[in-house]
């Protein structure tokens, strides 16, 4: 059966099965969302319930309703980039052994949670092919990962992973509902009970690789931690741009992370919980109401031991892949580092890369290394990943050329180490007076470092001086007291200043915009806290990848 025909047939049969008559102008859906029952494709609200610890929205159901247009289109793209034949399917007793096709099953329910199944060509349920567990960012179900934000690359890695012979298995999870972190004891026993299940179609649960990126990197971490120590084994975690502490991000600052205001309204389920003068849920609470959702303690740091920070020691074994950008609009470095510090003390095998003049996204060396991994891990082959530190920069932001440290400063011709991790500066583009606002300073241990930022007048915002210890940064919180107003960054490193425009921006002239915070009277919305995008927050990096004639 052809893939247009396959879809068509299925369409008919939803349509008929759920009694859904339509009017001949209405949109054709294709894709299950499971509501408003089993096998439906309407899309579920967002909002069904209250959120609460291991209660969450779309748990069983999915938001985002494709229609046939959407999911041909989607699935042409894989095909093209494939070479196969795609088969999809709405539910897993139509899935065929022996298919020469890449089949993908939407939204399969297992025990409080959705998997959408890739399996590749030759699969039989007597199999046993390793498996790739992967979660979803905060917030992404599976149909918006696959058909709405037409993230294609894990059927690409079944597809090759198939070729001459071999094979893996891979999974869009969920991570237990909208709100949820994929780290409720719920969701727990949901990857124990999918592992179980995949054991019996094809997979092998002791032959497993988590990851995911976000939200999904966290899980992924988390699953391979396996505190509740259900049947099965993780032997590499895949992560990027991962929450490793999830009690110390309940208490930044969203004017320095803008992108932490969205997971406030979202697990809040309040459009004002961004805001500090919030009368009901707002950033900073201490214990965090967030992280009771979230995590079942409001404690930040009860909620930290129970975060990869806590339980790291529980990697012990495997192998972990870690990649970060310098000015994530979500999370700190800091954390980042000291994770990675904590993984090299306990001799965990571990790569940890940071990229300069990047934010929250996926990162050139990541994916590279993840799709080397795993194509050989299809073939029965278990790689060593790298280990260490690895550090990038972008070189050209809106097309999202990355290069090695190493390179870039032989390029260049900076005289300087590229094992050192060069000072980078964290600090919000705007700012509300009476608001919190944090500053972070990262580097490599030794450097001495001076940040400012001052008025024309002669005010000044913020003053640091001091020399980096073996935690590589500075972190504090401050209120903003000064007068409204700009107030110019000056960042000085071992004497040497640094160009005000090493932001991660760009204007039109293809350079950094200067680095100035704006003071205003009230506290600016989050979609005011962007200087480029919505994925990288403002501050300053020692060297930028910016024109070189850029001043």
């Amino acid at each position: 059966m052809t893939r247009r025909r396959g879809l068509t047939l299925l369409l008919a049969a939803l349509l008929l099965t759920a009694g859904m008559a339509r009017a001949q102008d209405a949109p054709q859906y294709v894709v299950a969302t499971h509501y408003p029952a089993f096998g439906g494709v309407e899309p579920a609200p967002r909002d069904a319930v209250t959120a609460a610890y291991t209660v969450y929205n779309n748990r069983e159901n999915d938001y985002l309703a494709v229609d046939a247009a959407t999911a041909d289109a989607v699935l042409a793209r894989i095909e093209q980039e494939t070479g196969l034949d795609v088969r999809m399917h709405n539910t897993w007793a139509e899935v065929q052994e022996g298919s020469s096709a890449l089949q993908i099953v939407n939204n399969v329910p297992i025990e409080g949670a959705l998997y959408t199944l890739i399996l590749p060509h030759g699969w039989t349920k007597s199999a046993r092919l390793p498996v790739l567990l992967s979660g979803n960012g905060a917030g992404t179900s599976n149909n918006k990962r696959l058909f709405g934000d037409k993230e294609t690359i894990v059927p690409w890695l079944v597809a090759g992973s198939a070729a001459e012979g071999g094979g893996l298995i891979a999974a869009l999870s969920n991570a237990g509902g909208t709100e949820s972190q994929g780290i409720d004891e719920a969701t727990y026993r949901s990857v124990g009970a999918f592992f179980d299940w995949i054991h019996q179609n094809g997979g092998d649960k002791y032959n497993a690789v988590t990851g995911g990126a976000s939200r999904g990197g966290g899980s992924a971490l988390m699953w391979a931690i396996n505190p509740l120590d259900l049947d099965y084994d993780v032997h590499t975690v895949l992560a990027e741009v991962p929450p490793t502490h999830y009690g110390t991000l309940s208490q930044i600052s969203p004017l320095t992370f803008p992108s932490m205001a969205s997971i406030a309204t979202l697990v809040g389920q309040s459009p004002d919980a961004w805001r500090y003068d919030n009368p009901g849920l707002r950033p900073g609470l201490n214990p965090s109401p967030f992280m009771e959702t979230l995590i079942g303690v409001g404690d930040p740091d009860a909620a930290d031991a129970i975060s990869p920070i806590g339980l790291a020691e529980r990697l012990k074994g495997k192998q972990v892949l870690l990649s970060a950008g310098a000015h994530d609009a979500f999370f700190p470095l800091s954390p980042y580092l000291a994770f990675a510090r904590r993984l090299q003390a306990l001799g965990v095998h571990h790569a940890a890369a940071v990229t300069l003049a990047s934010g929250h996204e996926l990162h050139d060396f990541y994916m590279q290394t993840v799709t080397v991994y795993l194509l050989a891990l299809a073939r029965g082959v278990k790689l060593t990943l790298p280990s260490g530190r690895f550090y990038f920069i972008e070189t050209d932001l809106k097309q999202n050329t990355q290069r090695s440290l190493a390179a870039f400063f032989r390029e260049r011709g900076i005289d300087a180490d590229p094992r050192r991790l060069p000072v980078i500066a964290r600090f919000p583009w705007k700012a509300g007076v009476g608001n919190p606002a944090d500053i972070e300073i990262c580097g490599a241990p030794g450097d001495v470092v001076e940040l400012t930022a001052a008025s024309a007048a002669g005010g000044t915002l913020y003053a640091f001086s001091g020399t980096l210890g073996a935690d590589e940064c500075h972190f504090e919180q401050i209120i903003i007291d000064a007068p409204v107003g700009e107030y110019a960054w000056s960042l000085t490193v071992n004497g040497q200043p640094v160009n005000p425009r090493h932001t991660p921006t760009r204007g039109a002239d293809g350079c950094g915009l200067p680095a100035v915070t704006t003071v205003q009277a009230e506290q600016p919305r989050p979609d005011e806290l962007y200087a480029f995008n919505r994925d990288m927050a403002f501050g300053l990096d020692q060297y930028s990848g910016q024109p070189e004639d850029c001043r």
